[in-house]
């Protein structure tokens, strides 16, 4: 009895080391670092697209936003510097998309990432809005949206965004 509890506090031991050891290696090597946190900062655009497509999710795209006095977002034009506004208004934005769109999804044409330091990074992401209105006209919108993140405790926050869209192409 007394090997069998030596031997699990042996192999707990090993475990916690071993875990450290990780740990310690990902702080160490810059490169994996690196590439964590791109594809963290990539994951983030994607994330706030798919909420702005049917079923729409207001709660998680307004979650991907810091709520600090830095916060600061312009879409085509509309600025909102003020993360109450923001937070208040996108589920009557996500509502009228959903009422005047029969379909509603982004074609992502490629992901920019650059990694400022270890808790913040710049990510743009280049997509086609591809929409059918209720009326049945279909359009494919170029797209683009730059977003300064930083990594806020555990989570990564979307502090400044800026997006555009250019002129729409009806498809026939």
């Amino acid at each position: 009895m007394r090997t069998s509890i030596f031997l699990c506090f042996v192999f707990f031991g090993m475990l916690c080391g071993c875990d450290n050891q990780i740990k310690r290696d990902l702080a160490e090597d810059p490169v994996e670092l690196q590439d964590s946190i791109k594809s963290k900062l990539e994951s983030i655009p994607l994330e706030f697209l798919k909420t702005w497509e049917p079923p729409f999710d207001p709660e998680t795209a307004i979650s991907l936003f810091t709520q600090s006095e830095d916060f600061h977002l312009v879409i085509d034009g509309l600025e909102i510097d003020n993360y109450e506004y923001w937070a208040e208004n996108v589920p009557h934005f996500m509502a009228h998309d959903d009422n005047y769109y029969s379909s509603y999804k982004h074609d992502v044409k490629y992901i920019e990432t650059v990694v400022l330091s270890p808790t913040s990074g710049v990510v743009t992401i280049v997509y086609i809005w591809d929409s059918v209105s209720k009326e049945g006209v279909h359009e494919r919108t170029p797209g683009a949206a730059t977003m300064v993140c930083r990594k806020e405790n555990v989570d990564w926050k979307i502090v400044h965004y800026h997006g555009s869209h250019g002129e729409a192409e009806v498809v026939k």
